[in-house]
């Protein structure tokens, strides 16, 4: 995690030595020595950091390298503003900054102090690195993954109580019996090696995988269709040559004595054995691609000849797609709560009568906090096993989330959270931080996707080196939230919500507490220190008790969120908040609900370093960015779901004056909101990457069409004819890539509308949601292609709400083979004809399927072969339709 923060300052400096270069030429040496002495420090953290754990020393150690970190960010920053201001012309803008900084070269003092700031700086490192033999930590040489790294003693241990082995008895397994069918079934079927060869069951930590390979690998006909078995435990640390020999040692146990010979050799035997006979290998816990890339030599999978199979556990969806990917279904509530009440009840004796449907309502109510997690609900039977009465049950219900971290009563402390930590451990470097920043979510609360890229690259935890040539920063961060969904630390809903497992989230708060990387205070808890702040506001009295804590703070904040609980009601802006001494460092301030007037951010300049200002769901009167416009490091300006109360526009120049912004969220302007001949401009955004909230209406839509970077457009509303044919003739000559636009009051069976829905629906390379609303449409334009796997490659999510006309076709016939499309919400509709009907094969991608208010006198007919992904379908208010739809279907809709 320390390595992650040096990381961020080396990125800092070395980007300001680029993009400021005039401004620090005169102590650019110096500033090149600091980044030596951190690039130093970093062959130093990684042994460092696996050590911390042990030495409270080394924690300190660590801690005093952060704070030089963040302060080396600050001194370097605060001069380059500071160098603008001297400038005295007036002007804004890097480029504009480059020009005017010989009038401030000669200020010699403002030098002097820089340069004497980062010799400290410097001479703070130097003692550090020279304590360090005497912490015992070893500059360490970085080494691909496949090589093999030397392990303390200590480690062996905790691998050897980790691994599993298949004579294992489950005392208390229930369910999944659905996985450990399918699983069964398709290690036995016939289908050709090439397909079946390699079976990869995923799941986040403690979901029961090795649970369910024990249960398919003692299965009655999986044993009868094998010849040979071998079961081998791999780990975080995969020791290659120990696992080849395991193998050996089960497929071929007469040959024991001819394993003295090279490892070529083992590998061969153990090839050729299972293309002369059945052989079932279970390779369980394996956690990286190199591990397996090291392995599959021995394993005769792709040769379409041989009957043995492979069975794979893992953590990462990118390993068990090596070959057949599943992953578990995991088990229901009930069968949460009978594996609960084996566990609790195993020992318990009650000496009176009792009511157990009492002790059932609190139990399935601990389970529903842990989301039917396997082995949290295991580990809280534990717990509950010694308490007898209600009112201890009661008590542990209230705590259901600190019990499991603990591990109480169990006699194994933090079980669930030493599972899950070990791939919070294993995570590369530079995602720890960007995971531990997940911890501002509170249980059982989602949150846009794009929140958190926005959330990342303003605290500059995207690394500028993975940035491809054609990628920005987004891009990246995208890939960041890709890999931790691989690795099950995320859980992603729909297309653009994402939230964390109540057990991933306790683990998340529990290192970031430990990391001083970000703390949650609330009415219960505002004390504790991290460069990172969230609070979780009542009411103004708790509001102002946050405030007074930030203000004893003793650490400079990098970034605050402040959240205000109350749906019904707004927060006032204090007048002092943006002068709060421990405020000057932040790169990140979000505030959700507050009541915002006028000119409010007086004082918000004194906030220099701020990459990001976040106003969400806030109530604005007399909306304007004075002071805002300032801020010169500002990259991100979010105004998502904040509404202008006042009747009169804002200042047509208003978001002009920030030509370095890169993501913008404008703000929602009602429909009372008084129009005036003269819309809103966006030019001189040259920079600006996202658009969000842009209303035609309000907004001037040429301006669009010069933002060359932008690639990234959402929630965009089209209300009349002229504005929807120029947008669609921009987006499909533009460099987009994400495209979220609704269209409204327009008339698609007009020609030119036809023609505009058309080449939306055509468009390829890129991400398209549509919304269709409160529109006059009899049917889908004809897309005139043969080539069902090219037509409308991007469209993803589509609705159509409140048409205006009857429609005359099959809208399901009509959108059945578009090969991408994940979201399908019909709303409000009259349908003419006699039948909707969903062939076999089609919808191949559907995931959520909604039906409301649509009426008609038809049948919706879905073939058993339809929507093989549909995890969603919610049916509401359709009288007059008869449903014929497959059982596995009806299992999962909302019918009301």
């Amino acid at each position: 995690m320390a390595e992650a923060v040096v990381s961020v300052a080396l990125e800092t400096l070395g980007n300001l030595l680029i993009q400021e270069a005039t401004f620090l030429s005169g102590v650019k040496d110096q500033v090149k020595e600091l980044q030596t002495e951190f690039g130093n420090l970093q062959s130093l953290l990684k042994d460092a950091d696996r050590k911390q754990q042990d030495s409270e020393t080394i924690r300190n150690w660590i801690k005093e390298i952060r704070r030089l970190a963040y302060r080396a960010e600050d001194v370097l920053e605060e001069y380059v503003v500071k160098a603008a201001a001297g400038s005295g012309k007036g002007e804004r803008g890097f480029l504009n900054i480059l020009k005017r900084f010989v009038c401030f070269a000669n200020e010699m003092g403002t030098l002097h102090n820089i340069g004497s700031e980062i010799e400290t700086i410097k001479s703070q490192i130097n003692k550090l690195t020279g304590k360090m033999d005497k912490f015992g930590i070893e500059a360490i040489i970085r080494r691909d993954d496949h090589e093999e790294e030397s392990t303390s003693d200590h480690e062996n241990k905790r691998r050897f109580i980790r691994k599993t082995y298949p004579h294992e008895e489950l005392q208390h397994f229930v369910g999944m019996e659905e996985d450990i069918e399918k699983l069964a079934s398709l290690l036995v079927s016939d289908q050709e090696i090439s397909h079946h060869g390699v079976i990869g069951v995923w799941g986040m930590g403690g979901s029961g995988k090795t649970s369910v390979a024990n249960k398919v690998y003692k299965n009655v006909d999986v044993k009868n269709f094998f010849d040979l078995f071998a079961w081998v435990c791999i780990s975080q640390k995969c020791q290659i040559q120990s696992v080849i020999q395991d193998i050996f040692r089960q497929l071929l146990p007469e040959k024991k004595k001819d394993m003295n010979v090279e490892d070529g050799e083992l590998v061969e035997q153990i090839y050729k054995v299972q293309m002369e006979k059945k052989c079932l290998i279970v390779v369980d816990d394996i956690w990286k691609l190199d591990d397996w890339k090291c392995l599959n030599k021995c394993f005769p999978i792709s040769v379409g000849i041989s009957h043995s199979k492979v069975l794979l556990t893992t953590r990462n969806k990118k390993v068990a797609e090596i070959g057949y990917p599943i992953q578990l279904k995991g088990i229901t509530e009930d069968e949460a709560w009978e594996l609960l009440r084996m566990k609790a009840f195993a020992k318990i004796h009650f000496k009176e009568a009792w009511d157990e449907s009492e002790y059932e309502k609190l139990g399935r109510k601990m389970i529903r906090k842990c989301e039917r997690l396997p082995l949290a609900v295991s580990v809280i039977g534990g717990i509950l096993s010694g308490k007898n009465s209600l009112e201890e049950w009661k008590l542990a219900s209230e705590d259901v989330n600190s019990y499991i971290g603990r591990g109480e009563g169990t006699g194994e402390q933090g079980e669930v959270e030493k599972v899950l930590a070990l791939s919070y451990d294993e995570l590369p470097y530079h995602l720890k931080p960007c995971f531990l920043s997940l911890g501002f979510l509170r249980e059982d609360e989602s949150i846009f996707v794009e929140s958190i890229y926005d959330l990342w690259m303003a605290q500059g935890l995207i690394i500028s080196k993975h940035v491809g040539r054609n990628e920005t920063m987004r891009d990246v961060a995208k890939c960041y939230f890709s890999e931790l969904q691989f690795r099950s630390m995320v859980l992603s809903h729909n297309l653009s919500r994402v939230s964390l497992h109540d057990s991933i989230l306790e683990l998340c708060l529990s290192k970031a507490k430990e990391e001083e990387f970000l703390k949650v205070v609330d009415d219960h808890n505002i004390s504790g220190k991290a460069y990172r702040l969230v609070a979780h506001v009542d009411g103004e009295d708790n509001y102002l008790d946050v405030l007074k804590a930030i203000e004893n703070s003793n650490i400079p904040l990098r970034s605050v969120q402040i959240i205000h609980k109350q749906l019904s009601d707004y927060l006032i802006l204090p007048k002092e908040i943006f002068h709060l001494p421990h405020f000057k460092s932040l790169r990140t301030l979000i505030i959700f609900r507050c009541y915002l007037r006028g000119k409010c951010f007086r004082g918000i300049e004194n906030l220099i370093h701020l990459r990001m200002l976040g106003l969400a769901l806030c109530q604005w009167q007399n909306f304007t960015l004075e002071s805002v416009d300032k801020l010169s490091f500002l990259q991100t300006l979010g105004l998502t779901g904040t509404t202008i109360t006042s009747m009169q526009l804002a200042p047509v120049d208003t978001f002009c004056k920030m030509p370095q912004l890169r993501h913008l969220y404008l703000p929602h302007f009602p429909n009372g909101v008084i129009r005036t001949e003269r819309k809103l401009r966006l030019v001189n955004l040259s920079q600006l990457e996202c658009l969000y909230n842009f209303q035609s209406k309000f907004y001037e839509l040429k301006d669009l069409f010069h933002l060359e970077k932008l690639r990234t457009l959402r929630d965009c509303e089209v209300n009349d004819h002229e504005n929807l044919v120029q947008i669609t003739d921009y987006i499909c000559g533009s460099n987009l890539r994400s495209i979220h636009i609704s269209i409204g009051d327009s008339d698609f069976n007009g020609r030119q509308e036809s023609e505009a829905l058309r080449k939306l629906l055509k468009m390829p390379n890129v991400s398209l949601e549509l919304g269709i609303r409160s529109c006059k449409l009899l049917k889908l334009p004809r897309l005139e292609t043969v080539d069902f796997s090219n037509m409308c490659p991007g469209l993803v999510h589509l609705s159509l709400e409140f048409i205006r006309t009857e429609i005359v076709e099959d809208i399901m016939q009509a959108l059945d083979k578009f090969p991408n499309l994940k979201i399908l919400r019909l709303q409000i509709i009259r349908f003419r004809g006699k039948q909707m009907i969903c062939d076999a094969g089609s919808f191949p991608r559907l995931e959520e399927l909604f039906f409301s208010e649509v009426r008609g006198k038809f049948e919706l007919r879905i073939d058993e072969a339809a929507m093989p992904n549909l995890s969603t379908m919610v049916i509401v208010i359709c009288s007059g339709i008869s449903f014929m739809i497959p059982q596995r279907l009806r299992l999962l809709a909302d019918l009301k």
